[in-house]
């Protein structure tokens, strides 16, 4: 199965099923990290496939509804009550799906842009009805055209991300000197450094790919391997590849630099002025999470009422405050904290995603020669 680049983000700690009620649960926290069968890896939770209209059943990122206001406000619009469960990675919400036949319960799902290609081709998504949907007019139209669903056919795009370089000032400036601007960086001072990159493959050989001119979604062998050569060449520098657990390390300066994802480094650097997060000066990945209703969705009512909710400029403030990512509504981004305002890569301009990619799905056998390098690199194999 293909390892998705959004693997761990966001990632929450699992909590029982039986203490989704109790007081140990943060108010704050909606969707609940359901744990999974250890054998299998499958996610066990099963939801009602005939309900009750007024619940809604959402499977999605566990921090995309963070705040119990969000929560409330739409209880109290729709008289709606939202259940919500959440994943760690693309691929086990569409293994969900896909198992079901249609019937997993669920009325909204939170697919990346990639994974909204691939559902749509594996016809697991419903058209949107935009007649349920006038918020959709606060949604800047270039996000309505992107390459995965022109037209917003099947999704609407609710979240900017990016990978990029977070940092620790200190350590970087008290080792090097200068701070980094592109990934480049990386290659001039590997003596130097102790990096981590994320542990995607698509990702870090994208990136490398990059760094020599070409597309992170290059499919020729040969061009994939001199990526793979010259990430051999940091392999010194490298402590490890990991999506999630670089956070403390680089707060210590145990890390000095970190390939991470936008909301996780941005969250963490709002935190700690310590840490910095750029967008790599020559271009990166950029991507978006969308909203969307899988195919044999119980409640769709309910489900555009939901999507329609959170295009509310007011509600997608809120969930941009608590995850860090930016947003696609035009009108919310005025009524985002300064400090979130304030950092310079919260979005990318346009300069910067005419400089970027767009993580595609590719055909499996290209996968294979990505996954045959990666499982090289990062076991050391050669």
């Amino acid at each position: 199965m293909s390892i998705s680049r959004r693997k761990f983000l966001r990632q929450t700690a699992y909590v029982s099923s039986a203490l989704a009620g109790a007081s140990t649960l943060s108010a704050c926290n909606i969707f609940i990290q359901k744990p999974q069968d250890t054998e299998s890896g499958k996610d066990e939770v099963v939801r009602p496939v005939t309900q009750d209209k007024q619940t809604l059943y959402i499977y999605g990122w566990s921090t995309y509804i963070n705040n119990q206001e969000v929560l409330e406000g739409f209880t109290k619009e729709t008289g709606i009550k939202v259940v919500g469960d959440a994943y760690d990675s693309n691929e086990v919400m569409l293994a969900k799906l896909e198992a079901s036949g249609g019937r997993s319960g669920y009325s909204v799902i939170y697919p990346s842009d990639y994974m909204v290609t691939q559902m749509r081709d594996l016809k697991l998504l419903s058209p949107l009805n935009k007649k349920l949907l006038p918020n959709i007019s606060n949604i800047a139209s270039k996000y309505l055209e992107l390459p995965h669903d022109r037209g917003a056919i099947f999704s609407i795009p609710v979240s900017l991300g990016t990978t990029g370089l977070a940092y620790n000032v200190k350590a970087v400036n008290s080792i090097i000197g200068e701070e980094p601007t592109d990934w480049s960086y990386l290659w001039e001072h590997k003596s130097k450094l102790r990096i981590s990159l994320v542990n995607d493959y698509r990702e870090v050989l994208g990136m490398a790919l990059h760094t020599l001119g070409n597309s992170y979604n290059t499919k020729e062998k040969e061009n994939i391997e001199q990526a793979f050569q010259k990430l051999r060449e940091l392999m010194p520098a490298i402590a490890n590849f990991t999506t999630d657990a670089w956070r403390d390390p680089l707060a210590s300066g145990d890390l000095m630099m970190c390939m991470a994802f936008s909301g996780d480094a941005i969250g963490l650097a709002r935190q700690d002025p310590n840490i910095k997060y750029i967008l790599p000066s020559s271009g990166t990945s950029i991507w978006t999470d969308t909203m969307a209703i899988p195919r044999g969705a119980s409640n769709i009512e309910g489900a555009h009422a939901w999507i329609n909710y959170v295009m509310k400029p007011e509600v997608a403030a809120k969930i941009s405050d608590a995850n860090s990512f930016g947003t696609t509504n035009k009108i919310a981004k005025s009524m985002l904290p300064d400090d979130l305002k304030a950092i310079k890569a919260l979005e990318p301009t346009e300069s910067m995603i005419a400089r970027s990619d767009r993580i595609t799905k590719l055909e499996p056998e290209v996968l294979q020669i990505y996954e045959g390098f990666w499982t090289r690199l990062t076991t050391g194999l050669g």
